[in-house]
Parts: C-alpha cells; sequence; structure tokens
C-alpha cells in the first residue's frame, strides 16, 4: 500500500502533542531560561530624564506697546525682536551652538576615547564632537505636552546621571543662547534707531526753522492759517493717511502670518486663496464704494448741509456690508479646507482680508481727495500752499520723531525687563528605576516565544520521524494489524495465526533487530503443539556455504519457521517462493514507515503484528 498524506485532525494533534510533550516542555523552559538569563545578565536598563517647561510666547517684556511698532515700520524700522514661535525654539534647543555646549560641559568625547573597548580600537574608530552632537540631537526628544502650551524635554540613555545631565544642561545652554542672541540682536537694532533717530531729530529741527522763517517774511499769523477749511481739511486728511498707513501695514503683516500657517497645513489652500483673492465681484464693489466715497466727501468740504450727505452715506454702508459678504462668501465657499486647518484661525483669517479692502477703499478715496484739495489749495493760495507744505513735512517729521523716540525708550525697557520665554514647571533629575526593558513584558513575549518554539519543534521532529509512532498512525497509513502484541504472554497470538492459517512454511520477518528474538520464542510454543515443525534463524552471522544448505534441506522440509531481519537481505530472496505466508512484526517507534511500504509493493497480503 503506498504511503499518503494524513489530513491532521485534532485528535491527531492531540495524540502528537502528548508524544512529544516532553520536548515541547523542554523548549518552552529552555526559551523561559534564556531570556531570563538576557534580562539579569545581558540586557542593559535604559533610563529617561525628563523636564517640563512652559512657554510663555513672547521674550522680553510682556508690556504691550500698542501700535507704536506699526508707525515705527513707516519710518523705515523694524521690531530687533518678537515672537518666534514655538517650532522655532524647539530647533533652537536641538541647534549646534546649544548642544556643542553640553558635549562640552560633559566631556564626551575624552571620555568615549579613554573608555574605547577593543572592538573600536581595532575598527580604528575615532570619537568627535560632531558625532556626539548629532547623537544627542537624535536621541533627545522635545514635543509640546497634549492639548498645553508645555514642552516636554527627555532623554534616554544607560547612564542616569548621564541623561539628567544632559537634559538639564540643553535647557540651561538654550536659555543662554537665546539671551545673549536677543541681547546682540538689540544693541543692533538700538544703534541703527538711534542713528535714524538723529538724523529724523536734524531734520525736525530744520523744518522747524524753516517755517519759522518762512512765518516771518509772509506775516503769517494763526488766524491767516485758519481762514482757509482747505488747508486744515488737507492737514487732517493727510494724518489720517498716516494712521491709516500704518494700521494696514499691521493687518498686511498678520495676514501673511495667517497664510502662511494655512499654507502650511494644507498645500491647496495657496492656489485657492490666489484664484478667488481677485473676484470680479469683489472689484466692481470696491469700484463703487470709491467713486461714493469721494462724492461724499467732496460733498461735506463743499456743501456741508446739502441733503445728498446723508444719501450717500446710507449707500455706501450698504455697499460695505455687501463687499463683506462677497469676501466671507469667497474664502468660505470650499468647506474642504476647513475640515484641515484651524477653524478660529481661518475665521480671523476672513476678517483681516475683508479689513484689508476696506483700508484699500479708504486709502484710495484719501489719495484721491488729497490730490483734489492739494489742486484747490494750490490755485487759490500759492504762498498759503507752500506754507502748508512745509507745515505738512513738519507734521510728518513730527510723528516720526515721536514715534522713534517712543520705540527707543521701549526697547531699552524691555532689555531692562528681559525674561525667558520658558518657566520651569518640573526640573531634571536623576532616574532611579529604568524604562527599559520591561522585564515583564519581555519574559511574556519569551514564554509566547517559547511556546512557538515548542509547539515549532514538534511539529518539526514529528515530520522528520519517519517512524510508526502509534498504532493510530500506522492503521491511517496502511490497515488494521492482524493482532497487537504488549508483552511476551501475548505471544501465543502469534501461534494462532499460523495455527489458523493452516500453512506448513511460514516467514516471520523482524522489522528491528530488537524484538527479543519473538521468531524463536513462536516456534517454541507452537513446536508444544507440533513437534515436527523446525526453526531457522538466517539472522544467524554462518559461511554462505552453511546457508545454502540450509536453504536445501529446508526446500524437503513440509513444515518450517523461518526467522528474516528483512525483505531485502539475500536469504529471503532464496526463501520468498517456498513461503506460504508472511507475518511481519511491526515495533512501534522502531520500524520506519518506509520499511512497510517496501513490504507492501514486494509481498501480497502479509499478516502484520503490532508490538508496542
Amino acid at each position: 500500500m503506498e504511503n499518503q498524506e494524513m489530513e491532521l485532525t485534532f485528535s491527531d494533534i492531540i495524540r502528537i502533542f502528548k508524544r512529544r510533550k516532553w520536548l515541547f516542555v523542554g523548549i518552552f523552559i529552555t526559551t523561559v531560561l534564556i531570556t531570563l538569563v538576557y534580562l539579569f545578565f545581558f540586557a542593559t536598563p535604559i533610563y529617561k530624564a525628563e523636564q517640563i517647561v512652559e512657554y510663555k510666547k513672547s521674550s522680553g517684556s510682556s508690556i504691550s506697546f500698542g501700535d507704536a511698532s506699526g508707525l515705527a515700520a513707516l519710518a523705515g524700522l523694524s521690531s530687533s525682536t518678537g515672537d518666534s514661535g514655538l517650532d522655532n525654539e524647539i530647533q533652537k534647543m536641538k541647534s549646534d551652538a546649544v548642544l556643542g555646549k553640553v558635549v562640552d560641559e560633559l566631556n564626551l568625547v575624552q571620555k568615549a576615547e579613554e573608555n574605547k573597548n577593543w572592538f573600536a580600537k581595532i575598527r580604528g574608530i575615532e570619537y568627535t564632537k560632531r558625532g556626539f552632537i548629532k547623537s544627542i540631537k537624535d536621541k533627545i526628544t522635545i514635543e509640546t505636552v497634549e492639548n498645553t502650551s508645555m514642552l516636554s524635554i527627555s532623554y534616554e540613555s544607560s547612564d542616569p546621571t548621564q541623561a539628567a545631565s544632559i537634559v538639564s544642561l540643553t535647557y540651561d545652554y538654550y536659555t543662554q543662547f537665546v539671551k545673549e542672541n536677543y541681547f546682540k540682536d538689540t544693541e543692533k537694532y538700538l544703534t541703527q534707531l538711534q542713528n535714524v533717530f538723529d538724523d529724523v531729530s536734524r531734520q525736525y529741527d530744520q523744518v522747524n526753522k524753516e517755517l519759522l522763517d518762512f512765518q516771518t517774511k509772509n506775516k503769517i499769523t494763526t488766524s491767516t492759517e485758519q481762514t482757509d477749511p482747505m488747508i486744515q481739511y488737507y492737514a487732517d486728511t493727510y494724518m489720517q493717511k498716516i494712521q491709516l498707513e500704518s494700521q494696514k501695514a499691521n493687518l498686511e503683516i498678520k495676514k501673511e502670518t495667517i497664510e502662511k500657517n494655512l499654507f502650511e497645513m494644507d498645500p491647496q489652500m495657496k492656489e485657492f486663496i490666489l484664484l478667488n483673492s481677485s473676484n470680479s465681484n469683489i472689484t466692481t464693489i470696491k469700484n463703487q464704494i470709491i467713486q461714493n466715497q469721494i462724492k461724499l466727501e467732496t460733498l461735506k468740504l463743499n456743501q456741508p448741509n446739502s441733503p445728498q450727505i446723508r444719501v450717500l452715506s446710507s449707500t455706501i454702508q450698504v455697499q460695505q456690508q455687501q463687499l463683506q459678504e462677497e469676501m466671507q462668501n469667497i474664502l468660505s465657499s470650499d468647506m474642504n479646507f476647513l475640515a484641515t486647518i484651524d477653524r478660529e484661525k481661518f475665521n480671523e483669517y476672513i476678517q483681516t482680508k475683508t479689513q484689508l479692502e476696506l483700508f484699500d477703499i479708504t486709502e484710495q478715496v484719501t489719495n484721491r481727495m488729497l490730490e483734489l484739495v492739494d489742486q484747490e489749495i494750490a490755485s487759490r493760495s500759492p504762498i498759503m500752499y507752500k506754507y502748508f507744505l512745509l507745515q505738512k513735512e513738519q507734521k510728518i517729521l513730527e510723528v516720526k520723531y515721536n514715534t522713534i523716540l517712543n520705540t527707543l525708550e521701549q526697547e531699552n525697557l524691555k532689555k531692562s525687563l528681559y525674561e525667558s520665554n520658558f518657566n520651569i514647571i518640573t526640573a531634571s533629575y536623576v532616574p532611579e528605576n529604568p524604562i527599559a526593558p520591561n522585564k515583564k513584558l519581555i519574559l511574556a513575549i519569551g514564554g509566547v516565544l517559547g511556546i512557538f518554539l515548542g509547539i515549532l519543534g514538534v511539529f518539526v521532529k514529528e515530520s522528520s520521524d519517519n517512524k510508526i509512532k502509534d498504532i493510530h498512525e500506522f492503521e491511517t497509513l496502511f490497515k488494521i494489524p492482524e493482532t497487537t502484541i504488549k508483552s511476551e504472554k501475548d505471544l501465543e497470538k502469534i501461534v494462532n495465526i499460523i495455527y489458523e492459517t493452516q500453512n506448513k512454511k511460514i516467514g516471520i520477518i523482524e522489522t528491528q533487530n530488537n524484538l527479543n528474538n519473538h521468531s524463536k520464542k513462536v516456534h517454541s510454543i507452537i513446536k508444544t503443539i507440533d513437534p515436527e515443525i523446525e526453526f531457522t534463524d538466517t539472522t544467524e552471522n554462518k559461511p554462505y556455504a552453511e546457508k545454502i544448505k540450509q536453504f536445501e534441506e529446508d526446500k524437503q522440509k513440509e513444515k518450517f519457521i523461518v526467522r528474516f531481519n528483512s525483505i531485502e537481505s539475500s536469504e529471503y530472496l532464496l526463501y520468498k517462493n517456498l513461503i506460504q505466508k508472511n507475518i511481519v512484526l511491526i515495533k512501534e517507534k522502531d520500524t520506519e514507515i518506509e520499511t512497510i511500504e517496501k513490504i507492501n509493493k514486494t509481498i501480497k497480503n502479509p499478516i502484520y503484528v503490532y508490538i508496542k
């Protein structure tokens, strides 16, 4: 019978594990022991040091200075300091300037060279400051604490003292680095600011002198200045323009900052904003408002009691409302963007854009009115016009002078009130307990791995074992044996088989040499029944001639029992045609499946006796 693949059932698997239970237990215990040895003798404990700091979102003074920075921008100035953002501060903490000082402070390069192991010496490894900076930068973790304005600075190392030192020194050198840069930038800014102030101060003194000389020469008095309402209107409008430009500059900065944040969150937002910012409806509404606003200002100047003023004011209010609604519709039309950005920040952006559009309208109206009034004044009173130009220049320089002076005072105050961007909430300390390895987790993993390897080992051993493991396997692969023998007392079953077959020439094939001469014992029993039956043991070591002589004698016998140790033996080739019935002894856990397959191919209807 050909060997065939068995489909494993649950009961088959249970039998396999019963047979191989000690193999499974051995693999499992060995794996767990190896895991324990690793944990207690080889695993390096890792310690984590951490420091929590609170971000205050501004550097220098906490005082608010209003619109002075915007007016300073009109004078060609820009602030030296400001909130650079939490992400920027994190990058500063990881900068080479900060981490390089940490490496120097802890003397990491020299310590590494002194403690270099033999393997590193053989490979010629050289430790450098640059390498340690990169190592710390890669391993240090600086991240925001969820839903707070706090930062967690942490570092993991096998040396708990070193981990705490790196965290603490990183923060200390960061604050030192930021402070040094702040004072350096502030000094540079104050120097530039002082130079601009000196220049404006000289210009301001000069225009005051020119204005006084012009008044004296042309005999202009205070009453003369106030006779022409056009001049007063021009002065008021021009100062309004200066303030308007300052406010607009601040709004532009705010808009650009918001747009930058929006673009970083959604790359498509930039294209969306650019496509919609030049909408034709907005342009049309703006032009209508500008025209009506110019008419209104002209009426206020020339016909202050005209009833048309109220009508134009109402019309302009309606048009401004339409402009705001149009801006809202354009920037809020695609709701997909709201899913990926900060809703509050997006609404702020819409309001800023709308204010800029309204400022743009006011700016155009103001410029147009200044042109008209300028032409009117120039045509009606050339001397007063020249006088007014001097007054205008004086006013502009006065605003610049006061603005820069105020800014100088504020910057000096900020410098004196400097404080760090952060407050320490939890200072770094030397950790007492390691965070890794997690002994319970690794031991659990070792146990699971032991179970897996045990199962794998059982099935590998089972699949590589080509011997008959139990009677169930034999029955599944071949057939049910004629009988089963558990001890020598059961050898009578073989005698009964021989007796019942009525065959006189019997061959007993022992598939293993360790069957304790069952054939001889069977012959001894059967001889008590039939003394005439002879026994021949072909497994004995005899000369070839004697074996042939024995075969010739057996050919003449009517009854005999012949013992063989294999069907492939030369003796079996001699006897196979004489033998009337073959009894095959199968030894559990010793007889190979391949041997039984060969017997099935060679012998017709063999009688199998299964020996446990």
